[in-house]
């Protein structure tokens, strides 16, 4: 049985850092005017999302040439989804989103404002991404229960795994009837601000020194890292470390 989680929009913090990192902002100084500006738009969009999060557990199936997500008709075939799930018994199928009035409320900045709307852009991004980390952490504490943990969660689009099993992730989790997220012909998210995920859940014992087997999210494991703009303007990440 799938778990919905309705989350207040007061659980989910973010730190104006986090947002300034999606601006692309490289250590310059900033307007005093401009920073309560930034901190208006970072309220007001926490006032209007609606975080919610959706996730069920399944077996895992492996072949040479594929993994099944049994109970399922999911069928991964990525190398780097293998590389993920590799020792592992089960996964989390998972999906979050933060509503559809952050998008309405930001298109609508646009013809008055194009900073705000730009910070607030920003700001939901961060929003949506730190809703998938507090969730996450519920999941972990509720796999440990089990004596196992959790890998990093790993989303549709990135590497060789296709944007498709998205939408087969939230057909699979109903994710539209029970928080509302959907997906457009194209495989895009509906709301925007919308994440699916597979989480690997291995056994720790059996596993001790697999570099991937971890729920913190970590550069040399992502398959951006070469190309990612936050690494290599800033030395850092997309994640905040």
């Amino acid at each position: 049985m799938s778990i919905v989680k309705n989350l207040k929009n007061t659980e989910i913090s973010i730190e104006k850092a986090e947002v300034l990192r999606y601006l692309r902002y490289k250590g310059q100084e900033i307007e005093s005017s401009f920073s309560e500006k930034i901190d208006l738009a970072i309220e007001q969009t926490r006032s209007i999302i609606t975080p919610r999060a959706v996730y069920e557990r399944y077996p895992l199936k492996f072949f040479e040439d594929r993994i099944e997500v049994e109970g399922t008709n999911l069928v991964l075939k990525s190398k780097d989804i293998s590389k993920l799930l590799r020792g592992c018994d089960e996964c989390i199928l998972f999906a979050a989103t933060i509503g559809t009035k952050v998008e309405m409320e930001t298109r609508k900045a646009e013809y008055v404002d194009l900073a705000k709307s730009i910070i607030m852009d920003s700001a939901a991004t961060t929003f949506v991404e730190r809703t998938c980390d507090y969730v996450q952490e519920i999941i972990e504490k509720d796999v440990e229960k089990s004596g196992k943990c959790i890998t990093m969660r790993y989303s549709p689009g990135y590497g060789d795994l296709p944007l498709e099993c998205g939408k087969e992730i939230l057909n699979i989790l109903q994710s539209q009837k029970k928080i509302g997220l959907t997906t457009s012909s194209s495989g895009l998210m509906i709301p925007r601000k919308s994440v699916s995920a597979i989480i690997g859940i291995y056994d720790s014992s059996k596993d001790k020194n697999n570099k991937v087997k971890k729920g913190k999210k970590s550069c040399l494991d992502c398959p951006n890292y070469n190309n990612c703009i936050y690494r290599r303007e800033r030395g850092g990440s997309c994640y905040g470390n």
